[in-house]
């Protein structure tokens, strides 16, 4: 009679604790690199909303948007970027073609659950580095900036959009992170991927002052879901039958991400050949 395998739960979770502590000191240990990546985020969350309130030139409103509401969509993006955006895919693929990638086979978890512990843990080194810099911009933009709660949605829906905007930000890296077991040269791709992704996630503004067509492209794509889906809820820029189109497309590419990450890491490991070693 075959034995079962008794798992130990405070086992398992001392484990995972010690390998998120691991990769929290890492992330300590690169704080100009955490530094650069948050200057790249909050250069656009500065000029853009100069750029705006220049161009509302005494109007009240621009499609929608007042100039308060403006600056406090593209603050919302800047700390959203902070905490939600996933980039592991550069790291995993570093791995792979340095021969770093055969350790992590043998040991005695899954991979996208390690990659998911790195990536946390980068995800809250940012979040707390950040918090200075959107402390800065705020005291910038203050006129504009209102803490009385007033048109701001803090609700079930706003955190929501957050914790599938991560997964989904996360799945699509990691995803591609395991596009390195096919093709010895990924960076080409990961900047074609970049070049969307910084248009149509919201960054450089809502989708609403896209072009028609643009926009309802990007309504099916699962860029803007990341970013500028949580960040318009936050403002209620959106109604609640956009609101829950918006969690379906969440989940939809979130499952297509993972579906493809399955067939390129059982594909790929047949194809590995161990680069570096």
């Amino acid at each position: 009679m075959t034995s079962v395998p008794i798992i130990n739960p405070g086992l398992a979770a001392r484990k995972w604790l010690r390998v998120y502590s691991v990769f929290f000191a890492d992330a300590l240990a690169y704080k100009a690199n955490a530094f650069v990546w948050m200057m790249t985020d909050a250069v656009p969350a500065f000029i853009m909303p100069l750029l705006w309130l220049s161009s509302f030139n005494g109007r009240a409103q621009i499609h929608g948007y007042t100039p308060s509401q403006m600056v406090i969509y593209y603050i919302a993006v800047l700390f959203l970027a902070s905490a939600v955006d996933s980039h592991i895919m550069w790291d995993m693929a570093a791995d792979v073609k340095s021969g770093k990638f055969n350790t992590y086979l043998i040991r005695p978890y899954s991979y996208i659950a390690y990659c998911g512990a790195a990536n946390l843990s980068w995800r809250l080194v940012r979040t707390v580095m950040f918090i200075p810099l959107f402390a800065a911009i705020l005291w910038v933009f203050r006129k504009w900036v209102h803490f009385d709660g007033a048109g701001y949605d803090y609700g079930w829906h706003f955190w929501l959009a957050i914790l599938l905007g991560h997964i989904l930000s996360f799945s699509i890296s990691y995803a591609l992170g395991l596009v390195a077991l096919w093709v010895v040269e990924t960076q080409s791709l990961y900047h074609f991927y970049y070049l969307p992704l910084i248009i149509l996630n919201g960054q450089l503004a809502p989708l609403i002052f896209f072009p028609k067509v643009l926009r309802e492209i990007a309504l099916f794509l699962p860029f803007s879901y990341t970013l500028g889906f949580p960040a318009q809820i936050f403002i209620h820029g959106i109604g609640e039958r956009t609101i829950l189109f918006g969690f379906g497309m969440q989940i939809a590419w979130t499952v297509v991400a993972i579906v493809g990450a399955i067939g390129l890491w059982r594909g790929g490991l047949k194809r590995y050949t161990a680069y570096g070693i």
